[in-house]
């Protein structure tokens, strides 16, 4: 009887091992919110924007400098304010937000429980790691079906996503700080999507720095290269490229700035 409860015991830890990979990796990563976050300002600047911006709108008269204010309410209120812009233009305003928009789960990481919520998961060991398959069950979504591999010390080495479009491919480096308590920091993700005969490659380095006891990024590197690959072969045109710099200062941790702005919208 003894031997049975240990064999179920031990069958119930492979199970459980098996099934809270997800769950495991959320707890092994940096997450300034569960560190005490709860209310966030912070000034966004893309470098060349204004130079760019000058150039391209000369009917426009904008100011010295044109950046984003940000603001963030827990448990997840978020908007920009773009200074440098004149009053309307509402569509200029709408696309310079999408630039950033993307961004912010750098400085703000979203579990990825939570971004898996809707998936049906299952996991199987591999060696040094987990396999982890997410699909969804209606069959409605834009992402159909994730693939995560995350290695026994709970970091997320992969992450792949196909689609009825295309298939996208990221994978992640990470490091520990002085400020990170023991967990994992993101500091590196290499992407790379696949759509009919483009390739699209990004590869994004985030610099932190301790603002008061919390790890937040002060630079966001991008790099962008984007291929034409013949149909059948490995030839490889390369069809454009670039490189965005982005740098977050002025923070306002738990100073309340957020909270006033968000009454202020009331």
């Amino acid at each position: 009887m003894r031997l049975l409860i240990i064999f179920l015991y031990l069958i119930s830890i492979n199970i459980s091992s098996q099934e809270d990979q997800v769950e495991y990796f959320d707890l092994r990563s940096y997450d300034p919110v569960k560190n005490g976050l709860k209310d966030l300002y912070c000034e966004v600047r893309i470098k060349g924007l204004t130079e760019q911006l000058k150039k391209e709108f000369l009917s426009i008269k904008f100011g010295e400098e044109v950046y984003y204010k940000m603001y963030w309410l827990y448990p997840g209120k978020l908007d920009f304010e773009i200074e440098g812009i004149p009053r309307g233009f509402l569509e200029l305003k709408t696309n310079l937000k999408n630039l950033v928009v993307n961004r912010v789960d750098y400085i703000i990481p979203q579990s990825l429980g939570k971004r898996l919520r809707s998936y049906q998961k299952k996991s199987q060991k591999t060696k040094g790691g987990y396999l982890v398959e997410a699909n969804d069950p209606t069959n409605t979504k834009a992402v159909n079906k994730i693939e995560l591999r995350i290695d026994d010390e709970g970091r997320m080495k992969s992450y792949k996503s196909y689609s009825p479009l295309g298939f996208q491919e990221s994978k992640f480096t990470y490091g520990k700080k002085s400020w990170s308590k023991n967990k994992w920091v993101l500091e590196k993700v290499i992407a790379k999507a696949i759509q009919g005969p483009q390739v699209t490659e990004v590869t994004t380095e985030i610099t932190y720095k301790n603002q008061v006891g919390l790890g937040l990024p002060i630079e966001i590197e991008v790099g962008t290269k984007q291929f034409i690959v013949a149909p059948g072969k490995d030839e490889r045109k390369l069809q454009r490229e670039g490189e965005t710099e982005i740098t977050i200062g002025n923070f306002k941790v738990n100073s309340a700035e957020a909270q006033g702005y968000f009454r202020k919208q009331e």
